[in-house]
């Protein structure tokens, strides 16, 4: 019986287990995000389009808006200058983006966020996975 179970059962999932774990990029971020990023990226790339590029990785994908304070707060920075520059425009060669990622990201690097936006425990943290991801995302951007 032990014989069986270790043929039928913990062999194979040794294997499996492999072979997911093989499916993560650096960092622990998809490997999706090198296919992406690598159609996303050309030699006329502006730094204010980085956000935009940064937003169609697939666990940006995955942000949404969980209330209506997080709503406020994301409406508020969207309607920044800067931030709206950052944000890519629709193009049916491209998914559509998710534009919370982008507003947070440059909320955060231009200081619009505030102490009482960070005691949003979405904000706060949608903000600990973006700034976890980003040396990885910059990483593969670079190879």
């Amino acid at each position: 019986m032990a014989f069986f179970i270790v043929i039928i059962f913990v062999i194979p999932g040794y294997f499996y287990n492999k072979i997911m774990s093989n499916q993560k990029d650096v960092g622990g971020v998809d490997v999706d995000n090198r296919k992406i990023f690598t159609e996303l990226i050309n030699e006329n790339m502006l730094g204010k389009h980085i956000p935009g590029i940064l937003a169609h990785s697939a666990e940006f994908s995955n942000l949404k808006v969980r209330s209506k304070e997080e709503l406020e707060i994301l409406k508020r920075i969207k309607n920044n200058d800067e931030v709206k520059e950052a944000i890519p425009k629709s193009n049916e060669k491209r998914p559509p983006v998710q534009v919370k990622p982008v507003c947070l990201l440059t909320g955060h690097m231009y200081g619009l966020l505030n102490e009482s936006d960070m005691q949003n425990e979405g904000i706060k943290s949608d903000i600990d996975i973006i700034l976890r991801s980003i040396p990885s995302y910059i990483d593969i951007m670079l190879t």
